[in-house]
């Protein structure tokens, strides 16, 4: 999906939302998971891992725009300073993941989130995002945790982001060349 100038063949209008939240009392918690969850951060910068996650959870939402980055751009995004990855493990396997993108100004940006297919409806969504945003307000300096989204993303993502205490602060509308199908979560190179 490539952002376009304007109208054309293949190309949908796409509204982004950007949310915001200004103090940590603003969250409101997520209820505890109908499965055993566990939560791990990664300890070293790891792209083959922020890759995985990128891929198999946005690959049916039109995450595309890092479909192509070489190893070396993985490795300076999960490498820049107060780049934090976050996984969560149901049974032993990854169910969902949050990316922490510390920022100028005290801003800390829930830079990517999700879960992987299969694992929606165990209450994870609303967990898994508790966590992050709580992590968030444990960082030295936040002002502010925010995050968008666009309506090619989860239709339950909005209302997740919503329901935890965020507040949208911005709408744009784009195009994107939406032409290629997305690449599902196990479709494309390796």
């Amino acid at each position: 999906m490539t952002l376009v100038a304007g109208p054309g063949p293949g190309v949908r209008e796409v509204v982004v939302t950007e949310l915001e939240m200004t103090a940590p009392g603003l969250l409101r918690p997520g209820r505890a998971p109908a499965v055993e969850a566990t939560l791990v951060r990664a300890g070293r910068p790891a792209p083959e891992l922020s890759r995985f996650f990128y891929r198999a959870v946005g690959g049916d939402w039109y995450w595309l725009d890092r479909l192509d980055w070489t190893y070396d751009q993985w490795r300076a995004w999960v490498g820049s300073p107060g780049h934090e990855l976050w996984s969560c493990w149901v049974d032993g396997v990854p169910a969902g993941y949050a990316e922490l993108d510390r920022q100028p100004g005290g801003d800390v940006e829930l830079a990517y989130f999700g879960l992987l297919p299969g694992f929606a409806g165990l209450g994870l969504g609303g967990w898994l995002l508790t966590r992050a945003v709580e992590r968030a307000w444990q960082v030295e300096g936040t002002r502010r945790v925010w995050v968008h989204t666009c309506d090619l993303d989860s239709p339950t993502a909005l209302a997740n982001y919503r329901a935890r205490g965020f507040v949208p602060c911005g709408t744009t509308v784009e195009h994107r060349d939406v032409s290629a199908p997305s690449p599902g979560p196990w479709r494309g190179s390796r």
